[in-house]
């Protein structure tokens, strides 16, 4: 009988994208969960952006900021046509496609991988596209870290597409694309969720019994933060804020003096490697809505304030968390006020959103997905060979892999 388990990938390509940290952070755990479950396999990374060269990402990721930040009402439009439109999703999806899918050819005809899985969607576009035009055979993953599953993320041609809510096809707006969604698990790096409150105060210096608001806007600071910090500074029943500024250095420089005269109730981070810690530290965690870091705070778990949510993306998340009790919404500083005081005292509210955080990540394994995606691979390679590999034995494979995790 074929050893399901002797049939793995030896060369992997993530596809990725510095547009944000999210798509590398969900990149970066995806490889961790790869080189744990297969040790011989080799894991190359690729940013979709770089395809066109590295001033072009660059540009491109100036003008996707400046965008969300100067202009999120055309970043808004954008992501209604999309989400609304068959006609408008198509003629988007078939451009990105093109746009990029002769480029990756090139790269990848290079070095020639078992796998390729993509956390981004403009991959995606470009994997489809090499599928349809090409005649690509590889196996094609998508992984998508985001709390939601719009049209640019979903294509026939892709094998497999990972997903983080069960509602995902009502929103992907593709027939078929249920035969291909699996339920995935959050795409975080491992030490979230393995922290307690208690040691994670102590760690970081922070009051053991104090009520803890995490800040953050992702890695890029994006969102209306300082003032949302300065209106928390003021609450009656105080609280205590920690603020992760990531990259903007303006925004850093700005709570730093504001915590000079904080009494001691506001620490300011820039760009953290303790967020494991951080978020276990916290009662409550204030985002954007939008990426990884809501995904790591459901991990940890920890309530979610979607505050300000970010245009598209951000708001369309945040409607889906809200539904199942993983967030609640401040759509500006007074709602944010009144959220962080709902939740500092009424203890069952909070405990609800805990269960529920609880809940939603309950049998998630990141390397259960990485098992499925193995037995899939088996059952190819077994059918290229001849062979009945993976026919008995993938059906258990993911349990298989999970269970050695």
């Amino acid at each position: 009988m074929t050893v399901i388990d002797d049939n793995v990938p030896e060369r992997v390509l993530i596809i990725s994208a510095e547009m944000g940290e999210g798509h590398n952070a969900a990149a970066s755990a995806l490889t961790e969960a790869i080189q744990e479950s297969w040790p011989q396999c080799k894991v190359d990374k690729l940013d979709t952006m770089e395809l066109h060269g590295v001033r072009f990402a660059r540009a491109a990721r100036w003008a996707y900021g400046f965008q969300l930040k100067a202009a999120p009402w055309t970043y808004e439009m954008f992501y209604d046509q999309l989400s609304r439109s068959d006609r408008f999703a198509g003629g988007a999806k078939s451009a990105v496609g093109a746009f990029f899918g002769r480029r990756l050819a090139k790269v990848i005809d290079g070095r020639q991988p078992d796998l390729v899985i993509s956390t981004y969607p403009f991959g995606s576009a470009a994997l489809d596209w090499m599928r349809e035009k090409r005649g690509f055979s590889t196996l094609t993953v998508t992984y998508c870290p985001a709390f939601h599953v719009h049209p640019l993320w979903v294509y026939p041609h892709i094998d497999l597409h990972f997903v983080m809510y069960d509602t995902a096809g009502e929103h992907a707006r593709m027939r078929g694309f249920e035969e291909t969604m699996r339920l995935g698990a959050p795409p975080v790096r491992d030490g979230f969720g393995n922290t307690s409150r208690g040691e994670a105060r102590e760690l970081l210096g922070l009051p053991p019994e104090e009520f803890v608001v995490l800040m953050t806007g992702g890695a890029w600071g994006i969102g209306d933060i300082a003032p949302g910090v300065e209106a928390l500074l003021k609450m009656e029943p105080p609280v205590h804020v920690v603020a992760v500024c990531g990259k903007n250095a303006a925004l850093e420089a700005e709570l730093r003096t504001a915590a000079a005269d904080s009494d001691g109730r506001l620490v300011v981070y820039g760009y953290v490697s303790t967020m494991p810690e951080l978020m276990a530290a916290s009662n409550v965690v204030v985002t954007n809505g939008a990426g990884v870091t809501v995904l790591e705070a459901l991990r940890t778990p920890r309530p979610v304030v979607a505050f300000a949510p970010l245009a598209g993306h951000g708001t369309a998340s945040t409607t889906e968390m809200v539904r199942r009790n993983l967030a609640v919404e401040a759509r500006d500083v007074q709602g944010l006020v009144e959220q962080i005081r709902r939740l500092n005292t009424d203890p069952d509210l909070l405990h609800t959103m805990e269960l529920a955080g609880e809940s939603w990540v309950e049998g998630r394994d990141l390397r259960r997905s990485i098992g499925e995606i193995q037995a899939l691979y088996a059952l190819r390679l077994g059918a290229l060979n001849g062979t009945n590999a993976g026919s008995a034995d993938s059906a258990d494979s993911a349990d298989n892999v999970a269970a050695q995790g």
